[in-house]
């Protein structure tokens, strides 16, 4: 049975709206079974039904989770869509069910694990390069900078062999950029594992289990399926895991009618 991959879109308009489809499609792709879920209702019901889960892009998360209040250059936010994602990335580590986090859902995974973000980069890096491209005139699928990765990552592992490239210590790739924050205080159990040549952190990773999160945006760029090929892969793992604990359950149920 392919696993269920919940995927987290929220309800936001703008030219980002549709970039969900793309997750969707991808995901096909992958092998794994796309459901769409808005971001509302029970985290925990969400979690007991998914194998695994992609948090998407969307507008900012509040400071208000991560110890802030508003800076003049936040923009929109979903107070309901952040607590719910927030909580539905914890019981996943519970869980362990996988989890992958593109752009806001990467904030999202980092703040969820005590990290902090820039509310605006370029007004707290001056000398921030360009991140927040428009995407109602600038292509998603347009390779905008340059990225550092780091060789001993996880991330490096699941995307080296479309990459083509090979190293004992860094690679340089080019992704696509459509966004204003970013991340500041590293989450617990995270590592960064790839940057701008600005210093900003463009993705990071837990020390156990895959949970990773990417500021760029996978489902426009070929060679990037492999990083929902990875999710897919180990949501199979974490079906597995479930079907074995109804199994268990099961079991201790029917000893109790005996």
């Amino acid at each position: 049975m392919k696993p269920v991959i919940v995927i987290v879109v929220g309800n936001f308009a703008g030219p980002k709206s549709k970039w969900a489809l793309y997750h969707f499609k991808a995901i096909e792709r992958a092998g794994g079974i796309p459901v769409m879920h808005p971001g509302i209702g029970n985290p925990k019901d969400v979690a007991e039904i998914a194998d695994g889960i992609l948090l998407t892009e969307g507008p900012d998360v509040h400071p208000y989770f991560y110890g802030e209040d508003p800076s003049p250059y936040i923009r929109n936010v979903d107070y309901e869509r952040d607590k719910f994602e927030i909580e539905l990335f914890k019981q996943a580590r519970k869980m362990e069910i996988p989890v992958l986090g593109v752009c806001r859902g990467m904030h999202i995974m980092n703040v969820a694990a005590n990290g902090t973000l820039y509310q605006d980069l370029e007004k707290e890096i001056p000398k921030s390069i360009k991140h927040d491209w428009d995407p109602s005139v600038t292509s998603p699928e347009q390779r905008l900078h340059s990225i550092r990765l780091k060789a001993s990552s996880k991330l490096y592992d699941i995307l080296k062999d479309k990459l083509n490239v090979a190293s004992t210590n860094e690679v340089f790739i080019h992704v696509n950029s459509f966004h204003h924050q970013g991340i500041k205080r590293v989450g617990e159990g995270f590592r960064a594992v790839a940057f701008s040549i600005d210093g900003v952190i463009e993705a990071i990773e837990s020390n156990d289990g895959l949970y990773i999160g990417v500021q760029w945006n996978p489902q426009f760029l070929p060679e990037m399926l492999s990083l929902y090929e990875g999710l897919v892969k180990a949501a199979k793992e974490s079906q597995k895991r479930r079907i074995e604990r109804e199994n268990i359950e099961m079991e201790a149920e029917d000893q109790g009618t005996k």
